[in-house]
């Protein structure tokens, strides 16, 4: 029996997560984007508790973007496929971490992730210079949590078929 390794590849909104997973399926490898994923995630409200009715774009301070681990874990569990890169980000990522054999952290910037985020259409999220704000004031305390759960920092600056080989040149193969 063979065994089977999955990576998630995560980083704060604006990094290049989905961009990279298509680049790195154009390498022929096994990329899932997890956020496309139906019924994985949910918009839960920290104050009172519960899952509300929502979209990504209404993320904010108190509403975030969780993702159902249980879900997640029987996915990964059912995968197949030798290696298999999850790409996504989550407001649980600490949730969900030990499902996976290893994290990759995207880095990029705050200009980067700025000039990313503006590009995106109105009501998605990051869209807003109020959201842009937000996501700014909490990033390097998030990336620094990751890197000190034993994440691995991949700078995500350059081009997406440039991030996915440094991407590649990361991943813990058995």
């Amino acid at each position: 029996m063979h065994m089977k390794t999955s990576v998630l590849i995560t980083a704060v909104a604006g990094t290049g997560k989905s961009t990279v997973c298509g680049a790195l399926q154009r390498l022929g490898y096994h990329a899932r984007d997890i956020e496309s994923i139906e019924e994985l995630y949910e918009l839960f409200d920290e104050k009172t508790g519960k899952v509300v009715q929502g979209n990504m774009d209404q993320i904010r301070d108190g509403l975030y973007w969780y993702c159902n681990g249980a879900k997640l874990q029987k996915i990964v569990d059912s995968e197949t496929a030798e290696l298999t890169l999850y790409c996504g980000g989550m407001a649980n990522t600490e949730d969900v971490w030990n499902i996976f054999d290893a994290v990759i952290v995207l880095t990029v910037s705050d200009e980067t992730t700025t000039r990313r985020l503006s590009t995106r259409a109105p009501g998605e999220f990051g869209s807003t210079q109020d959201n842009r704000d937000w996501i700014l004031s909490w990033k390097h305390e998030l990336e620094q949590k990751w890197f000190d759960m034993g994440g691995v920092a991949v700078d995500a600056e350059g081009s997406p078929e440039e991030v996915a080989k440094l991407v590649i040149k990361t991943l813990p193969l058995k």
